[in-house]
């Protein structure tokens, strides 16, 4: 992990809690939210490992840039960073070798998804 993702947290609690504060189920809300999302992100990476083994750029950037669009909504600053960066190399570098950018990406979705995970199991009702 380099030291600029190491600086920047997986996930901005501020945006979480503003999703909670926007719902009268609150935290039940966001558990269930960061459930889908979860879901939803391990098919998008799984997708484009396929579209990688396929040469399907076009659809590697279309991929990335639903990553890019989802994660915002937790405050997942560096994986809307590093998922920008792919779709713009899969798009502009035709040729390129973009498997630095995927690496990368599919890291930081593993840091978002330990911190969600973190936080959903921490704030899960008890009783």
């Amino acid at each position: 992990m380099s030291t600029e993702t190491a600086s920047v947290p997986a996930i901005d609690m501020s945006a979480i809690m503003q999703l909670a504060d926007n719902d009268d189920a609150g935290d039940q809300f966001v558990a269930e939210i960061i459930k889908v999302f979860l879901d939803d992100l391990s098919e998008r990476v799984l997708t484009i490992g396929l579209q990688m083994k396929q040469g399907d750029r076009a659809g590697v950037a279309a991929t990335a840039h639903a990553i890019k669009g989802s994660c915002g909504h937790f405050g997942a600053v560096r994986l809307v960073e590093l998922s920008r960066d792919l779709e713009d190399q899969a798009r502009r570098q035709p040729a390129g070798n973009i498997d630095v950018a995927v690496l990368a990406m599919v890291a930081e979705t593993e840091r978002v998804r330990t911190a969600l995970e973190a936080f959903r199991s921490a704030d899960a009702p008890t009783g």
